[in-house]
């Protein structure tokens, strides 16, 4: 249709009927002001046009021309209208309840004749002429009950009947008009037993109505339920009322889990695609119920946080279940997770958070129970962030160490963890994509919590010593990451290269704390090379070199950790120097001999280095031997020469020329070998 038949076929007849509907507007008007014709006269004249206007388009729909036909009646309607209004109102011939019956009547005509020729838009004319009916006559002694009343049979009559034609926008306009009218005109009264139950009345009807194959209209069953959950959460008033509004929550939740037995496609169904359908918004509804419960609960139920989500989570487990329902299954794990957050608060809920997970793995595993291997992956890392976080903030500072609530609690989410990460591997293989990355991630959850769990414990059993909680905590990382080291090659190529990077960053951290807190905090009275600072330095050093020996071998270990082992090397080697460094300065009491000390120190373990280079064959730590060497001479150059006394020079320098002459007779000889070292 181009711009002049579309001009001339609709946009003319609009102009047309809305110019006659304003023609018999401002004739009634001017009849009223000049005292033309008795009152009677004048509406009875309206509604006598209107009705003739009505036959005649009934007659050109029925000629054929349906479109012109039906807006015809659609005018004739509105002069009928407008002809009910005048008796009812200005002319006072006929009660306001009783002229609201007759335009009510007249939009029930006008309904007929839309239904018998297939014309919705007539049917949303006639619908709008009904709801705003009690606005146009409206009482000076409003009754909200009667103009409910009113509202849920027009309204619900409507939706029916839309449902039946297969007319979408007639029923969205019922149905958000049910609701914000009422709300527009008397919020206050919907907060009421009576309101409530209007509000359900509503929303049943639209969810048993697009319930259905034949008009799965997802604006209408969003629509109806934001706007009911909207007035349950609003009623919060006395306990009789709460109690009603949970109820009504109760009839909704159930009304979607029954048809959500029958969903096809189910609400899931395109998760893993990215292509979730708006059913999946109708199937949170019991989420809103467990949150009305929690707002506005009921007397009785405000210490039972946890009984409404645990009886939904029955519900939907044992239906879901048996039929392999995922959305249904899953939704159940959701509210049993609730109902343990909705009973007990800190680390339990962590605990009993990190059991769930395990037990929808277990439950995937040997149950087949659809959709829990995923929720155990989403649980994990919700337990450990609650035992981490909220937990830790709540926990009471007479909670004791290793043997307090937390820590009872760390160590059950420890084991679910373990076990959660276990059968996820078992069952990821031929049920999930992408198993390998989310069984990383669940075990290193679990080391993680081992980790984390053991430090915190530590450091709360050790206070308000620091010294000796961070000397502990030293020890506890260095033996963790070697522990992480010798564990790598037993493990699976993904976990594989997250345990090594997490074993070089253990142990550089451990080292960090070494040399900065723990010495710091050292005790005065902590003596050199045999105090408590000196057994966690050699420790610290002997864990490092175990773990670079025991580093997985070329074909085990990630191309990426080729470096690794290199690293622990330096890390026990720098270790070695800057301890024994710090010790010997404790250990001489005069400043002098110490530096004398130092400088020897570092000398010998130059030439030390360039020794074990030698015989391993190694050039990288023959160079870090040069390198050791060249500071310890650059120190006796720019330092031990300025400082030190004449006799300590002397010592300093002779220390230098013989280990600087052993090393060069030491290069000279390699030197005549025809198989010098370049690695």
């Amino acid at each position: 249709m181009d711009w002049e038949q579309w001009i001339g076929q609709r946009g003319l007849l609009v102009v047309g009927v809305l110019a006659l509907l304003a023609t018999g507007g401002f004739f009634l008007n001017y009849a009223i002001l000049h005292g033309w014709v008795a009152p009677i006269v004048r509406a009875s004249g309206a509604v006598a046009v209107g009705v003739g206007l009505a036959v005649w388009g009934d007659h050109l729909v029925r000629r054929g021309m349906l479109r012109y036909g039906a807006a015809i009646i659609g005018g004739g309607g509105g002069l009928v209208y407008l002809g009910i209004w005048a008796a009812a109102g200005p002319y006072a011939l006929v009660s306001r309840e009783i002229g609201v019956l007759l335009l009510a009547a007249t939009s029930g005509v006008v309904v007929t004749m839309a239904v018998r020729h297939s014309v919705e838009a007539l049917a949303i004319w006639a619908l709008a002429g009904a709801y705003l009916a009690p606005l146009f006559l409206a009482s000076a002694d409003p009754s909200p009950a009667k103009f409910l009343a009113y509202t849920a049979v027009v309204g619900t009559s409507l939706m029916v009947l839309s449902e039946r034609m297969s007319w979408r926008a007639a029923f969205n306009t019922a149905l958000f008009g049910f609701f914000l009218l009422p709300a527009a005109l008397i919020a206050k009264d919907l907060t009421t037993t009576v309101g409530l139950n209007y509000g359900v009345l509503g929303a049943v009807v639209a969810l048993l109505a697009t319930g259905t194959k034949r008009s799965p209209w997802p604006e209408a069953r969003i629509g109806a339920l934001a706007m009911v959950w909207m007035l349950l959460f609003a009623s919060t008033g006395n306990d009789a009322l709460r109690w009603t509004a949970l109820g009504a929550g109760a009839l909704i939740t159930l009304i979607v889990w029954w048809q959500q037995l029958r969903a096809t496609p189910p609400p899931l169904a395109g998760f893993m695609e990215n292509q979730l359908s708006p059913e999946f918004i109708v199937y949170l509804t019991p989420l809103a119920l467990v949150t009305l419960g929690v707002v506005a609960p009921p007397d009785v139920l405000a210490p039972w946080g946890g009984l409404l989500p645990l009886a939904l989570s029955v519900l939907y487990l044992a239906s879901g279940w048996p039929l392999k329902a995922v959305h249904l299954a899953v939704m159940g794990f959701v509210l049993l997770a609730l109902a343990i957050s909705g009973q007990w608060d800190g680390a339990t809920v962590a605990a009993g958070w990190a059991v769930l997970a395990a037990a929808a793995s277990a439950s995937a595993r040997w149950g087949r129970c659809p959709g829990a291997l995923e929720v155990s992956a989403v649980l994990a890392p919700l337990a450990f962030l609650q035992l981490f976080s909220v937990a830790l903030v709540l926990r009471s500072p007479t909670d004791r160490a290793f043997l307090g609530q937390w820590a009872l609690a760390a160590y059950v989410c420890l084991v679910a963890f373990a076990a959660t990460a276990r059968w996820w591997e078992t069952d990821a293989k031929r049920e999930t994509r992408g198993g390998d990355k989310t069984g990383v991630l669940l075990w290193s959850i679990a080391v993680a919590t081992l980790l984390f769990g053991g430090s915190l414990e530590l450091d709360r059993a050790l206070l308000p010593s620091t010294f000796y909680a961070a000397t502990a905590l030293v020890l506890y990382w260095v033996i963790f990451a070697t522990g992480l080291v010798l564990g790598a090659s037993f493990w699976k190529p993904a976990l594989r290269i997250v345990a090594l990077r997490s074993a070089l960053l253990l142990t550089a951290a451990a080292y960090l704390l070494l040399f900065s807190v723990t010495w710091g905090a050292r005790d005065p009275a902590d003596p050199a090379f045999i105090g408590v600072w000196s057994a966690g330095w050699y420790v610290a050093a002997a864990a490092a070199v175990v773990a670079a020996r025991w580093w997985p071998a070329a074909h085990r270990r990630p191309d990426a950790m080729g470096e690794g082992q290199a690293a622990l090397w330096w890390m026990a080697g720098g270790c070695v120097l800057v301890g024994g460094s710090l010790e010997l300065h404790r250990a001489f009491t005069s400043e002098l001999a110490g530096d004398l000390a130092i400088s020897t120190f570092w000398l010998l373990y130059a030439a030390a280095l360039i020794r074990v280079g030698f015989v391993l064959d190694r050039k990288v730590v023959r160079s870090a031997g040069l390198g050791v060497a060249a500071l310890a001479a650059f120190k006796i150059v720019l330092y031990d020469l300025s400082a030190l006394e004449a006799l300590y020079r002397v010592a300093s320098f002779f220390v230098l020329a013989l280990i600087t002459l052993a090393v060069a007779y030491a290069y000279n000889k390699r030197a005549k070998s025809p198989k010098a070292s370049a690695v």
